[in-house]
């Protein structure tokens, strides 16, 4: 399946499920210092997350480019080892501002997978850490 596929599968799959649909932010970021380059789909949340301001939508669906060359997450030094580790990639997100959490996005990770990316489920094992009664 070719990635524009995969990418358009995941949002229309989400804008089904009430998600707006909200366009990627600059690879440079606007506004935050704390960043030299985006290097993950939720930064450009990070002031919903600190409560700075108020969520246009609880529910929102991205495709993110992001760029992991320092920090926590360098995967610089990385590349070339192995065929999983990248610097520039793009990140696909759904994301709940107090609206659901793990029972729902359980429930439509498994929908996506299996009915829409036509995964079979009996390639497919899920685990649960046994203390989080929620997701169990």
């Amino acid at each position: 399946m070719k990635s524009s596929i995969i990418r358009q599968t995941f949002i229309d799959f989400f804008k089904s499920k009430k998600h707006s649909f909200v366009n990627a932010s600059p690879i440079v970021p606007i506004n935050d210092p704390t960043l030299l380059f985006i290097n993950a789909g939720m930064n450009q949340f990070k002031p919903i997350f600190l409560e700075e301001i108020e969520p246009k939508s609880t529910r929102v669906v991205n495709s993110q480019p992001c760029i992991r060359v320092s920090g926590k997450h360098n995967d610089l030094e990385e590349v070339g080892i192995d065929t999983y580790h990248h610097t520039c990639f793009e990140m696909l997100g759904n994301w709940s501002f107090g609206d659901y959490y793990k029972k729902e996005a359980i429930i439509w990770a498994w929908e996506l997978l299996t009915e829409y990316y036509k995964l079979p489920k009996e390639h497919l094992v899920a685990t649960v850490y046994e203390e989080d009664e929620e997701a169990f």
